[in-house]
């Protein structure tokens, strides 16, 4: 049996949330293998109660009907009530930046070098805190994640005793500087302050204008703040293969029916993939009448794509066999559905068990288990109770690290005990509505792995491979 030793909280939390157990049929019960020092299992047993008193919600903060002048849209100090009542995380462009992470009114938000992520630290304070306000939370507030991935936000508390929100571990910020939505005057501010990308990272410039060998034009924002003509692109009432659909693409990260982060288009429309093409080499396998049940999105040289919290590195095209050239994210064509008859719809979700909404990554979103409360995962120690609650959500288990796809991947569903269809070995693992236990034997048997988050790199915590049967809840 392989076990993990937890040196403490930022350990736990660095390893995925995962607490190994021992072998034999799993009984959701028993003393886990190993446990963190006391002290430390006492600030894990905090911090998770800190986290489980926050709302999250997916979507925009006008999508859930925010009261006015509260949360981002508050006109007074960013420490008052009524501003901490809500904040919205929404992955966006700004200026040259994409993606970047914006607030409900759309202010650029910033991470700051000097702080530190692992473990998660604010050293702006004092004057520092006047110029860089610290985005702030209290318990009970709601957060809003709107294309930004739940696993990646968490809080911290600041050196006054106050709540700041983290991505990625880094404590983020407004800029006083920036006196109207869109602005970016803090980046690069003394080479230390940087937009947060919604994984946590730097934002930087992303490439635009016209790919050489393609054609197509790259352009930052929405097609409506670049005046695209009405009834073209997206926008367009006719055949998706007519010259002027495809005049234009927007590409937006977002949230719709519970799925967080999605790719929509400019008119709200849930972007998919299908597990039978392929990403490497990018190749549609959607033809004939497949194509008029999922209308592949398609561009010709001209094309503007309008990128909004999409990395255009994930962004491409792809010649189909009838000749047009169709978008890709992460090497997947994409496509809309074609009973997907409103914004917002996410009806091709799971449809067949091979089509899903697409990520800004690429990656194929799980279907929603709960959007309601609970903690942010990815910051949330696992319990050490003795007794391990699992949920029945869903899970894909990728055969690449970082959630990454070079052989395949398989995915389960609860409730229960469900063996996958042969032995697969998985480098990561994408978890909706957990957590879970995997297992090396068929019905549940054999060494396992709770997981109470999605892990990008599955050796880190020795667990034995292949794995062979996923047990949720119910």
């Amino acid at each position: 049996m392989n076990r993990t030793r937890l040196a403490g909280l930022a350990a736990l939390i660095a390893a995925g949330s995962i607490v190994l157990t021992a072998c034999g049929p799993d009984t959701d019960s028993g003393a886990p293998a190993s446990s963190a020092p006391a002290a430390a299992t006492g600030k894990a047993n905090s911090f998770a109660k800190l986290l489980g008193s926050l709302a999250f919600k997916s979507g925009s903060a006008k999508d859930n009907n925010a009261p006015a002048n509260t949360g981002d849209f508050f006109h007074g100090a960013s420490d008052s009530a009524a501003a901490m009542k809500w904040v919205e995380l929404k992955a966006s462009s700004a200026g040259n930046l994409n993606p970047v992470v914006v607030n409900g009114a759309g202010f650029t938000l910033y991470r700051f070098d000097k702080d530190t992520a692992s473990p998660s630290k604010s050293t702006c304070n004092g004057d520092c805190a006047t110029t860089w306000p610290p985005v702030l939370v209290q318990p009970g507030s709601k957060i809003f994640i709107n294309g930004v991935p739940k696993s990646k936000v968490g809080v911290v508390r600041r050196d006054d005793g106050k709540l700041q929100v983290t991505l990625g571990g880094w404590p983020v910020y407004k800029f006083s500087k920036d006196t109207a939505p869109g602005q970016t005057n803090g980046q690069g501010v003394g080479g230390t302050w940087f937009g947060v990308t919604p994984d946590g990272g730097k934002a930087g410039p992303s490439q635009q204008g016209q790919d050489g060998t393609t054609g197509v034009d790259y352009t930052n924002g929405t097609a409506a703040q670049h005046n695209a003509p009405p009834n073209t692109g997206d926008l367009y009432k006719g055949s998706r293969s007519d010259k002027a659909a495809m005049q234009w693409v927007q590409l937006t990260a977002g949230a719709s029916g519970g799925l967080n982060p999605i790719v929509r288009d400019a008119a709200g429309f849930t972007l998919y993939r299908w597990d039978k093409d392929s990403a490497n080499p990018s190749k549609s396998t959607c033809n004939g009448d497949c194509a008029k049940t999922w209308p592949p999105v398609l561009v010709h040289p001209g094309s503007k794509i309008f990128l909004n919290g999409v990395p255009k590195s994930k962004v491409g095209v792809v010649r189909r066999d009838d000749g047009n050239l169709q978008v890709t994210l992460g090497g997947w064509p994409v496509y809309r559905f074609s009973k997907d008859t409103v914004p917002g719809q996410t009806s091709g979700e799971g449809v067949g068990g091979t089509w899903f909404a697409v990520s800004p990554e690429g990656q194929k979103v799980l279907p929603a288990v709960t959007d309601d409360g609970g903690a942010a995962p990815s910051a949330t120690p696992s319990a050490t109770t003795g007794t391990d609650t699992l949920g029945n959500g869903s899970v894909i288990l990728d055969s690449g690290k970082n959630l990454t796809e070079p052989n395949g991947s398989v995915g389960a569903s609860g409730p229960g005990c469900q063996n996958l269809g042969r032995p697969f070995t998985a480098l990561s693992l994408q978890l909706s509505g957990g957590p879970v236990k995997i297992w090396t034997g068929p019905d549940c048997t054999g060494d396992s792995a709770l997981i109470t988050d999605s892990v990008n790199d599955l050796t880190a915590i020795g667990f034995s491979q292949p794995i062979a049967s996923v047990r949720f809840g119910g």
